[in-house]
């Protein structure tokens, strides 16, 4: 009964936009406990005079309809209630949910007693007037109660808004800082190697540091890619031929690392997707990762001299309304507990992190095109990686 309860909270609104404040794990503080109680109780103090004229047997069947409309509503509010108390919503939002609902109950309330006394009517028990004025205060509670509803989530949305901003903000600052930051090594790094010498150890430091280097500021590329991909509106993505987007992204990376032995495979029939160049590069990424660790020799050129098979494949086909593009490597695989990051099952945290963010530029660009990001085994060794987008 309660995740059917829960479920209609999500169905009705009650849950917050994505990225809440409150994710459920915190403690329910004493605000929202006294908000999703006044909005119970709402609902039972309405919910006698509602049942009035089924309890004394109503005279018309228009009487019967509003009285059980009536105590419905009022059991609805007790419903809403409750799931005030489990939603998502943080204790100041639900706070302002039971406002909107007392807003709606006092206002029509006392129009309602106000019409009552001028005309000497003034309910003091449960009669045929208590009855009038539960029934349109429960609709009117209830309505107030949809609108605080959306209120909150306005709010809400417009907060993550706001911290969008300063994250992308933020993220342009540091990428910039990185950038900048792994240009400057890489020339001291050069000159260092240039003055190097016959000392073997300075310039194989040197080397070292280069490295380290170019990491650093392809880390603030791929942030910069990650970040596009989740920002790019629908007039971004055009019809693009698949094959030629996996055949460009395999020429990036054999131009960066010539010696990697890898084998494009594609379907017999011409397939398109609506993509945008952020595809080419997350291909790239996932082409790259597979030359880099799906090596058994200490570099791909290594590699593809131990065995007559190549490094790595890439393919490209259709399966219904799919475009799937598959990497296969050779090597010891992507460790679990980096695909259980990647894949959200698992927190970042300085034991379990990925190696870099190759993976998380597939993942982003992949849901950015309506597709996903999947890992298997291969058939002997390695990993298969497989990146599913529409077909156009």
């Amino acid at each position: 009964m309660r995740p059917r309860l829960l479920s209609l909270a999500d169905r009705l609104g009650f849950s917050s936009p994505p990225d809440a404040a409150f994710d459920g794990t915190q403690r329910r503080g004493p605000k929202r406990l006294v908000a999703s109680g006044l909005l119970a109780s709402t609902g039972l103090l309405l919910l006698v005079p509602n049942m009035y004229p089924l309890l004394r047997g109503a005279p018309t069947p228009i009487a019967t309809a509003l009285s059980v409309l009536g105590s419905a509503v009022s059991v609805g509010l007790v419903a809403a209630g409750y799931l005030l108390h489990r939603s998502r919503f943080s204790d100041r939002n639900a706070v302002r949910i039971a406002a909107w609902n007392a807003l709606g109950v006092v206002v029509l309330g006392l129009v309602m007693l106000g019409h009552a006394a001028s005309q000497g009517a003034v309910p003091t028990g449960l009669d045929t007037t208590t009855f009038v004025v539960a029934n349109l205060v429960a609709i009117a509670a209830a309505a107030h109660v949809v609108i605080g509803v959306y209120d909150a989530r306005r709010v809400r949305a417009e907060q993550l808004a706001r911290e969008r901003r300063r994250i992308a903000v933020l993220n342009r600052v540091l990428r910039h800082n990185l950038r900048h930051e792994a240009q400057v090594l890489s020339g001291y790094a050069d000159i260092v190697a240039a003055e190097a010498g016959a000392n073997d150890r300075l310039a194989s430091s040197a080397a070292t540091v280069k490295r380290s280097a170019d990491t650093v500021g392809s880390l603030a590329d791929d942030a910069k890619v990650i970040m596009q991909a989740r920002e790019r509106g629908p007039d971004a993505y055009e019809p693009t031929d698949a094959e030629a987007v996996l055949g460009g992204a395999v020429d990036d990376v054999r131009a960066d690392s010539p010696s990697a032995d890898v084998t494009v495979r594609a379907t017999d029939e011409s397939v398109s997707v609506l993509a945008t160049s952020d595809l080419r590069r997350a291909l790239s990424e996932l082409v790259e990762n597979a030359v880099e660790h799906g090596s058994t020799g200490d570099s791909p050129s290594d590699d593809a001299a131990e065995r007559d098979s190549p490094n790595v494949a890439a393919s490209v086909r259709r399966d219904g309304d799919v475009v799937e593009f598959r990497v296969v490597d050779e090597g010891p695989g992507i460790p679990d507990h980096e695909r259980a990051v990647v894949n959200g099952d698992a927190e970042i945290t300085q034991l379990t992190h990925g190696s870099g963010l190759g993976l998380w530029v597939a993942k982003a660009v992949a849901e950015s095109h309506g597709g996903e990001l999947t890992f298997a085994e291969g058939d002997a060794d390695g990993a298969v990686v497989t990146l599913s987008v529409p077909r156009a």
